[in-house]
């Protein structure tokens, strides 16, 4: 294996780049609270299916919190819900699940 010494100049700037993706990534990981965009980054979604999300499948207080107008996200809750349905094929919504509770209830 050839190395060119026009090469080695090089290692400053790819050390600096390689420093500041490490630093990224620290600070991705770490973060817990994930905003509406966030969380469609994220999970690779749209903002509208969030929404949705938040209306039909995310139970607020266990998945999401409101502060100030905001959604906050847990990442940690949003990783279980991740993990649970997508094994799980009998996954229902909050809404379906109410629906079932008032149900049982009404009769």
């Amino acid at each position: 294996m050839n190395v060119n010494f026009e090469d080695l100049k090089l290692l400053p700037q790819m050390y600096e780049l390689i420093e500041k993706l490490n630093s990224k990534l620290e600070t991705t990981q770490a973060k817990r609270w994930l905003s509406v965009k966030e969380l469609s980054n994220y999970l690779t979604f749209g903002k509208d299916k969030i929404y949705k999300m938040v209306d039909v499948q995310f139970i607020e207080s266990e998945h999401y919190y409101r502060k100030e107008n905001r959604l906050l996200f847990d990442k940690e809750k949003i990783d279980e819900w991740v993990l649970n349905s997508s094994s799980n094929t009998n996954f229902k919504s909050a809404n379906e699940i109410i629906n079932n509770v008032l149900n049982s209830v009404s009769k």
